[in-house]
């Protein structure tokens, strides 16, 4: 990855004036004593970024943050009221369905209409034209008036259009969350592309799982403020405490620079007896978050019932994962949660107290010893982590008490040449036949 950026914003501000009516915005313009009629509505307040070539941006926030804003004037839409961006390189945007094409004139029509605003020939587009189409797969309706499009067609048509015309930064608004799941999949497949060809790409998402899957760098705005940026992880996790609580977690340790799971899953408290018997892990080089009143000092990760330390598995052990937990006041409605997280930082499954109706005994406030089983399934070989936390429910509100990313790192590695394959999940029991037509 290049360390030159490619997209440079320097204090940039919007400030929109909002009227009451149409009439409002009239009686201003005519008024002898230019009385003022509008509220102005700042959506960015002296946003400052710098995007390296080949970064992958995840842009969140709650809706009216400014997200959409910045992508629009990133991309030429919209004029700021104040600072400066430039971004070098061709700017493909895919801002909103539709968004500058002519209802009038039929997909084909509307394909050349669009490549000639973004500096392109009608001989260099008649070369692309057949891949924008195959890609979009709209069918006959390419030669129809695009007004007679459904939303799927219209995402279908402006999808494929942004990404075959070879941008060099590649701007996405939400739109992806409109179309059916096949062509939702076959676009997440063309962003990896794009990213493994060190394209830059801004995405503005409400969902975590594609910000910590796609992204190498998350960033949260807030009433048109930036509020953090960093590490996708710990980005979305700010978030999710504010959204959870109103307020932000407090402590945040920040990250450095340098399937269905089968069989019972027990939680239940070993007891402070077993605490001796235990070879612990620290977690202090972990990064974690959360609101305090409790702790988990240490883990550890077991095969029962041989009872032996392990980081390294192949499938289908019986897993206990132990967690020594310290609290600093009552938690009244204790909840302890496992996530496994994949080669890219989305979680693979999920393993929690309450979800498994494992219920946690009430009114924790003392040292504990929180052992977790389950067996473990079968997935592809690489390296995977574990993370931890204990949350509370206090007054309906869930609130992570303590979370720890990646607290015990995990090696799948088993010789079988199915685990070897790329793929996450293996499917152990898998039978071929082959039958005469």
């Amino acid at each position: 990855m290049s360390h030159q950026p490619v997209i440079t914003v320097n204090s940039l501000s919007k400030t929109y004036k909002l009227y009451h009516s149409h009439r409002d915005r009239l009686k201003e313009i005519i008024h002898p004593l230019r009385k003022c009629y509008h509220k102005k509505y700042h959506a960015l307040k002296d946003v400052s970024i710098d995007i390296e070539k080949g970064e992958v941006v995840g842009i969140i926030g709650q809706n009216g943050s400014g997200k959409s804003t910045l992508l629009k004037i990133l991309a030429s839409v919209v004029t700021p009221s104040s600072g400066s961006y430039s971004c070098t390189g061709r700017v493909a945007a895919l801002l909103e369905l539709g968004g500058g094409f002519n209802k009038d004139l039929s997909g084909v029509e509307n394909i050349y209409f669009m490549g000639g605003v973004q500096g392109y020939t009608r001989k260099e587009m008649h070369k692309r034209i057949q891949v924008i189409l195959d890609f979009a797969d709209i069918g006959v309706y390419a030669d129809q008036p695009i007004n007679n499009y459904s939303s799927g067609m219209y995402l279908r048509l402006a999808f494929s259009m942004a990404i075959n015309i070879d941008p060099e930064i590649l701007i996405i608004d939400e739109a992806l969350a409109v179309g059916d799941f096949r062509f939702q999949q076959k676009c997440f497949r063309k962003i990896r592309e794009f990213k493994d060809q060190g394209k830059t790409m801004l995405l503005c998402t409400h969902s975590f799982d594609a910000v910590r899957d796609f992204c190498t760098r998350a960033i949260w705005l807030h009433e048109g403020k930036i509020m953090e940026q960093g590490s996708p992880i710990f980005v979305t996790d700010c978030y999710k405490a504010f959204m959870t609580a109103k307020g932000p977690p407090l402590f945040v340790k920040k990250p450095s620079k340098n399937g269905h799971v089968t069989g019972g899953n027990a939680i239940h408290d070993a007891g402070t007896s077993v605490w001796n018997t235990i070879d612990w892990d620290d977690t202090d080089g972990c990064d974690s978050y959360g609101f305090g009143g409790a702790n988990i000092r240490q883990v550890a990760m077991y095969e029962v019932p041989a009872n032996l330390k392990t980081y390294k598995l192949t499938g289908g052990e019986k897993i206990r994962v132990y967690i020594h937990l310290v609290t600093v006041q009552q938690i009244e409605n204790p909840e302890i949660s496992l996530t496994f997280n994949g080669r890219f930082g989305s979680a693979l499954f999920q393993i929690n107290s309450l979800l498994d109706n494992e219920m946690m005994p009430p009114g924790i406030n003392k040292p504990s010893v929180i052992a977790l089983d389950f067996t473990f399934p079968h997935i592809g070989n690489g390296n995977y982590s574990i993370s931890l936390g204990i949350l509370d429910g206090m007054n309906g509100i869930r609130r992570e008490l303590h979370w720890i990313h990646d607290a015990i790192a995990v090696e799948v590695a088993n010789p079988d040449s199915r685990y070897k394959l790329g793929t996450q999940l293996v499917i152990e029991d898998a039978a071929i036949q082959v039958h005469s037509c």
